[in-house]
């Protein structure tokens, strides 16, 4: 599991999907219809496509006790949101981090609160 590569990427709504397996580490088709917020609503049997195109992708897998299907995440979340963000970064910025951290100090998308924390981390990484 360690070694595999992600190369697919998520939609907006299978990352609300996958977020939801995620927490809660198995999750019927039914589970994560009833934990997804009002707005991302879907009938139940997209619900069980998404989650079929997600096993086809290997994101998740599945394992049928009974007559219900229980899927698990393949992928753990840190590792996803780390492809997905090294894409991002790569995408627009041109795999520059410190021009991603440039732009949204410039657009001052970074509130206080978070910068002392980025502050933090930095002082404790040179310790």
């Amino acid at each position: 599991m360690g070694s595999k590569s992600i190369t697919e990427r998520l939609s907006n709504f299978e990352w609300e999907i996958m977020n939801q397996i995620w927490d809660q580490k198995s999750a019927s088709a039914r589970e994560v219809l009833e934990s997804l917020p009002e707005e991302h609503q879907r009938a139940y049997t997209t619900i069980q496509t998404y989650l079929e195109r997600l096993v086809e992708k290997k994101f998740l897998s599945k394992q049928k006790v009974g007559l219900v299907n229980f899927y698990q995440a393949l992928i753990p979340r840190e590792r996803a949101v780390r492809k997905e963000t090294r894409r991002f970064v790569d995408q627009i910025f041109g795999g520059s981090s410190s021009r991603l951290a440039a732009y949204l100090l410039g657009e001052g998308e970074i509130s206080q609160s978070d910068l002392d924390r980025i502050k933090k981390l930095l002082e404790d990484s040179h310790e």
